[in-house]
């Protein structure tokens, strides 16, 4: 649905303080992880390039997360269901968490599939009332977990820091609404081809990506049946994406998808 979206670049006394920081959340911060040394500094480096922490200062960041810990989840884990109380968030470190909506007549709706980067649940926690949707991991997936109670107190004394984070959460409502969007006015086609745009950092010539998960899952993150998405590939085909063995996917053009995904009628 969306990308992750890079904080911008700071300056060198910045990212002196970030590396403090990372240093001492080595050394502060919990995980059940055998051999975690690795995994906790490359935590304060995800936090950077996060939209609701990138604008905060670094020591601010390491207060908001002293109750924070690292969860190593195996496939299918459930992390919260639709309806619970709102008492934790979460930053995808590694594997996939899907978001998902179920309905009276027990249908089963994917609303978000969440990559390493990513953070999610944290605009429940800030009007205290319950999860609007359910998680799961559909894969092996490494977790930072943040409490809401402390989290929650130490803002309380820093409107300032509350202030520089709504800028972030409102980042992601863009997000939100450019997807609506795509899913309102784009072909399934475009749709496709803008996730496959999504999953390589080129700009312009050849690239070769890989679906990051299942394709039946593609398809219900695009709003579409998964025979949709097969004949969506298809017709890519005349735009130079060719479909390979393994999930890969060959893009010839990048310049002439794009083109092709920002038409105001792809049909």
């Amino acid at each position: 649905m969306m990308a992750t979206i890079k904080a911008g670049q700071s300056d060198g006394s910045t990212k002196s303080k970030y590396k403090a920081t990372a240093k001492r959340l080595n050394m502060v911060l919990p995980s059940n992880n055998p051999n975690p040394s690795g995994v906790r500094s490359d935590v304060f480096d995800d936090l950077m390039n996060v939209p609701l922490f990138a604008n905060l200062p670094p020591e601010d960041v390491e207060k908001l997360l002293g109750a924070a810990k690292v969860e190593h989840c195996a496939d299918n884990t459930v992390l919260f269901r639709q309806g619970e109380a709102a008492d934790r968030f979460y930053l995808v470190l590694a594997g996939h968490v899907e978001l998902y909506v179920e309905t009276a007549d027990g249908r089963h709706g994917i609303v978000e599939i969440m990559k390493p980067g990513e953070v999610f649940a944290e605009a429940a926690i800030f009007d205290a009332g319950p999860y609007p949707v359910a998680a799961r991991t559909f894969d092996r997936a490494t977790l930072l977990v943040v409490p809401a109670a402390p989290f929650l107190a130490y803002l309380e004394k820093r409107f300032d820091l509350v202030l520089m984070m709504l800028g972030g959460m409102s980042l992601r409502l863009r997000q939100l609404i450019h997807q609506i969007t795509e899913l309102k006015l784009k072909s399934t086609a475009q749709r496709l081809g803008g996730f496959l745009l999504g999953l390589t950092s080129a700009e312009q010539g050849r690239a070769t990506v890989q679906f990051p998960y299942d394709k039946k899952l593609v398809a219900e993150k695009l709003g579409m049946k998964p025979e949709s998405l097969s004949r969506a590939l298809a017709k890519l085909r005349r735009f130079g994406v060719s479909s390979e063995a393994d999930n890969v996917a060959q893009i010839a053009d990048i310049a002439r998808l794009r083109r092709f995904c920002l038409e105001d009628d792809g049909e």
